[in-house]
């Protein structure tokens, strides 16, 4: 018979290979039917957790790409995709590499240039979309889970947060509402000495290269495919080599539509696929979202042909946490929980700055370590699951190596920042880490770690505060904790930054996100992400011609 997880010790799950179905997950996994008391979570009893029956379960089959309407093969070399929750093998891709990266913008110049899909009229664009939506709907439950075998982000979040496929559909159905309300501007003659009409017209931008990140592969796909179709663009899109599974299956749903060949392209790859694309002088655009240091050099690629760019890039955002805020330990929980939970600090808009008032510091920090105590590590398929994996091992030694340079230069760890062992000892886990009393000009608060680490650093005046947080190379995000409104408009309009929350952060697909300075060219969202697809166009008329 079916059963449930089991809950024990420290809620690390122990699963054994008896194929049991568990009646709170989305698929086939294993549990521990009869969990011995003297067990410990991490100790040698403990068989190491693996992910293979999913993966064996759900039949996951060598990546192919999708070009010029068909998908293809690829005979050439490929690479395997790692589960950063067990380092065990999920899928073959295919490495399609500078010879890949050609065939599909040489597809999507055709289908640009030559084909009807940027002259289309707007209902028959919008009616030949429109089922993309409902698709993933349909799918949404695969296409989780396959995500959760991407990046390891525990399946309740998968299918249940701003980064599942619901959130992308939803996504999808607000840019495809823009398509027939795309519009320019007429405007009143300037003066005498003419008689001439100006006027503009947004005309799509051409051919895009859409490269996304590992964290939200699913999210992400839609904020750049969804308003590059609507607009007209054509489109070649790159996922992270860490993240195939999921994009591959959208790719999939939006194949089943009736768009002229070459309209949509998919390739697979690392760095050389993602820069031939960004070189390529057939791509019009380049919408981008993950590191600085990878942004820097897409932009260097792009100058050739001055490509457009929109780049979300990395943050090391402020919370501002004032001594008249309504809950100390709400505003703690949560900054905290957003380091140790989801996806485990892996989140570019993460505010891994909390700058909190001195006379608030011990509450806190007691209520950060709180927080800690229900964070959980295992199967992302087991719905007690809080938290992801670190992307990679090459990543997690570089969040380990921050940690110890915090603790080098004088921060106090109050508590976490090792690897757990027993049956987590294969994967890529780091137990969330918090800084106390950490200067602003310590590494850790001056370079993205992008992990489960919150450095908490003390002020006692607003315009410290505001100092504190505009002290940075980012500006991407950021949240003022306060029960002062007037206090909350004035920080708010004084910290430089793309987006800032007043009690509360979230993104919606209506309004505008990204960042200045480091963080980033361009907004997506809303209008915005409209006017980042289209060239603007003016046309004047001789009225006396």
């Amino acid at each position: 018979m079916p059963i449930k997880c089991i809950n024990y010790l420290t809620n690390v799950r122990y699963f054994m290979r008896n194929g049991v179905v568990c009646t709170h997950c989305a698929v086939r996994h294993v549990v521990h039917p009869n969990p011995t008391p003297d067990q410990d979570s991490y100790g040698s009893k403990f068989m190491p957790l693996s992910l293979s029956l999913i993966r064996d379960e759900l039949k996951l089959q060598p990546g192919r790409l999708f070009i010029d309407g068909k998908w293809h093969d690829w005979e050439g070399d490929r690479f395997d995709q790692i589960h950063p929750s067990t380092n065990e093998v999920m899928a073959s891709f295919a490495q399609a590499g500078v010879r890949g990266a050609n065939q599909a913008v040489a597809a999507a110049r055709r289908a640009f240039d030559e084909g009807p899909w940027p002259k289309m009229r707007a209902h028959d664009r919008k009616r030949m979309l429109q089922p993309i939506v409902e698709r993933i709907y349909a799918a949404e439950k695969e296409v989780a889970q396959l995500q959760t075998l991407d990046n390891g982000i525990p399946f309740t979040f998968s299918r249940n947060s701003r980064v599942s496929p619901k959130a992308a559909a939803d996504i999808f159905d607000h840019f495809l509402g823009w398509i027939d309300k795309i519009n320019g501007e007429t405007y009143p003659q300037f003066s005498s000495a003419s008689n001439m009409q100006y006027m503009t017209f947004r005309e799509p931008a051409g051919v895009v290269a859409a490269i996304l990140p590992y964290n939200g592969p699913v999210m992400t796909f839609a904020m750049k495919v969804a308003p590059a179709l609507a607009c007209g663009c054509t489109v070649v899109v790159k996922p992270s080599e860490f993240t195939n599974l999921a994009a591959l299956k959208l790719a999939d749903i939006i194949a089943q539509s009736d768009l002229p060949p070459g309209v949509f392209n998919i390739v697979t790859g690392g760095a050389e696929t993602g820069m031939a694309l960004s070189s390529h002088p057939g791509v019009d655009k380049v919408t981008f979202t993950g590191s600085p240091t990878v942004g820097e050099q897409i932009t260097i690629a792009s100058v050739s042909n001055m490509k457009r760019l929109s780049l979300e890039l990395g943050g090391k955002s402020a919370a501002l946490v004032f001594p008249d805020t309504e809950s100390v330990a709400a505003n703690a929980t949560t900054l905290m929980g957003l380091c140790s939970t989801f996806l485990s600090g892996q989140v570019c808009s993460t505010p891994t700055r909390a700058v909190v008032h001195k006379s608030i510091m011990d509450e806190f920090l007691h209520h950060a370590a709180e927080q800690v105590k229900q964070v959980r590590f295992g199967d992302p398929f087991d719905p007690a699951t809080t938290s992801a994996p670190i992307i990679s091992k090459r990543q997690k030694e570089r969040i380990l190596g921050y940690i110890d340079i915090g603790r080098k230069e004088g921060a106090e760890l109050k508590f976490g920042g090792g690897a757990p062992g027993g049956e987590l000892a294969n994967g890529n886990w780091i137990e969330p880490a918090l800084f106390a009393n950490v200067r602003n000009d310590m590494t850790i608060a001056r370079e993205e770690i992008f992990g489960p680490v919150l450095s908490v650093i003390p002020f006692e005046t607003e315009e410290e505060a505001i100092r504190i947080a505009n002290d940075s190379a980012f500006g991407l995000a950021g949240c003022v904790y306060t029960s002062n409104v007037k206090r909350a408009f004035r920080v708010a309009r004084a910290i430089r930054s793309g987006s800032i929350g007043v009690n509360g952060y979230a993104s919606v697909p209506n309004a505008p996100m990204g960042g200045v300075k480091r963080s980033g060219v361009g907004r997506e969202g809303g209008w915005a992400t409209i006017e980042a697809f289209t060239e603007l166009k003016t046309v004047n008329f001789n009225l006396d011609g």
